[in-house]
């Protein structure tokens, strides 16, 4: 079993594959939040997912399997910090589904965004932001060498 790392490109998108994109994006929402998507939301993600793809400061990987089915996918863009005038990189999502989780697929998706990261763009900064009752995703990050900076509060 073989799993493919793909960079999606403009000459890649068409709307079967940004809607098993935001399946998987649902799939997330449904593990971690408990909910699904409603269908502004799968649309405003889709629309995010094409902006991504045009835009050169956003990216989008996919794995594959040997059936080509996607069985995860990666963002990260590039953002501007105003205070201290810099770009800084951004992971925005990485989901794996879970039979392909534990076998390296999150850990390849994430060093393909970094290597887009530091090569397009020379940035020194890497931001994740994490749902702290999702251990999963702290174990992860934390165990690729990501270490906690502080605690947002929000009043959801």
């Amino acid at each position: 079993m073989s799993i493919h790392i793909q960079l999606l490109t403009k000459d890649d998108v068409n709307p079967k594959l940004l809607n098993e994109i935001v399946e998987l994006w649902n799939e997330n929402a449904k593990e971690t939040a408990d909910s699904e998507l409603e269908k502004s939301e799968r649309q405003g993600i889709q629309e995010q997912l094409e902006q991504y793809i045009q835009s050169k400061y956003g990216v989008i990987y996919i794995a594959t399997n040997d059936n080509n089915q996607i069985i995860g996918f990666g963002m990260a863009s590039i953002k501007k910090d105003l205070i201290y005038d810099m770009n800084y990189g951004q992971i925005d999502e990485v989901y794996v589904i879970p039979t392909y989780r534990r076998q390296k697929v999150a850990k390849r998706l994430v060093d393909d965004l970094v290597n887009w990261i530091d090569e397009e763009h020379d940035t020194s900064v890497l931001n994740v932001y994490v749902d702290l009752e999702n251990d999963l995703a702290l174990n992860f990050w934390e165990g690729i060498g990501l270490e906690k900076e502080f605690f947002m509060l929000s009043s959801n």
